[in-house]
């Protein structure tokens, strides 16, 4: 039986990014990994590298973890990343977010277990690796994606299913297909977007401050998504319902 668990400090955190350029997350997870203390039981990011997704994720704490390591030092104009609290499913490498499937990349903060069990959402074509509702409503998504590939109606069909699947708990997700971020929040998700001209920023949870000026292109865009604001200076946004990036802008 999946538990939710009514503690706010202790709930999975998630990281997206949405960029014109092929860019680090290196601030961003600077910031990030200190999420992975109130979060221990794994990490995940999922990017693009020379055209297809590649995972590197851990059932682990990320705070343990020396950011500065090759394995973190990718670009890409796309990332969702995953700091996980285990309120359903073990922790195990199959529990761990993000989730991957074809095309498509999935993760996950909230509690939705009830629809394992609800036939409303009754399963005919993907199956769960492992055991949490996350990668279950994942599979669920899917099927009602189907082989559309029309981003219209891609947005229409994941709004109105999210919607349904919220009702059962939270649920804030960010979903990939390589060419455009879909972003669901429902009850804790933010985002900022990145553009010239750049500021000085401070992280939250460190005392780090950067111009982003020197650190960033003339024309570089981009949108970041975090469960909660990574910097104090900037105007981060609640996102209450569905978003879709593209190339660092709202679609």
């Amino acid at each position: 039986m999946c538990v939710f668990v009514l503690v706010i400090s202790k709930m999975c955190q998630l990281l997206g990014l949405s960029s014109n350029k092929e860019v680090d997350i290196q601030l961003s997870l600077r910031e990030f990994r200190h999420r992975g203390n109130q979060n221990p039981h794994g990490w995940g990011f999922a990017f693009i590298q020379n055209g297809n997704w590649k995972l590197i994720k851990k059932p682990d704490s990320l705070s343990s973890e020396d950011i500065k390591n090759e394995q973190f030092q990718f670009k890409s104009k796309f990332v969702v990343g995953h700091v996980r609290w285990a309120s359903c499913g073990k922790r195990t490498h199959q529990n761990t977010h993000p989730f991957h499937i074809g095309q498509w990349i999935f993760a996950h903060n909230g509690t939705v277990s009830s629809i394992k069990n609800n036939s409303e959402f009754k399963l005919t074509k993907f199956l769960p690796e492992g055991q949490t509702d996350s990668e279950y409503a994942f599979c669920y998504l899917l099927e009602k994606i189907g082989n559309e590939e029309n981003i219209e109606r891609i947005k229409t069909i994941l709004g109105e299913e999210s919607d349904k699947i919220k009702k059962n708990g939270n649920f804030n997700f960010l979903l990939s297909n390589s060419k455009v971020l879909f972003v669901f929040g429902d009850n804790s998700l933010h985002f900022v977007h990145r553009k010239s001209p750049f500021q000085e920023v401070t992280l939250i949870d460190e005392d780090y401050s950067v111009n982003l000026q020197e650190i960033k292109a003339p024309d570089e865009k981009a949108i970041i998504i975090a469960t909660k604001p990574f910097t104090k200076e900037e105007k981060w946004s609640q996102i209450l319902g569905l978003k879709v990036f593209k190339d660092g802008e709202e679609e």
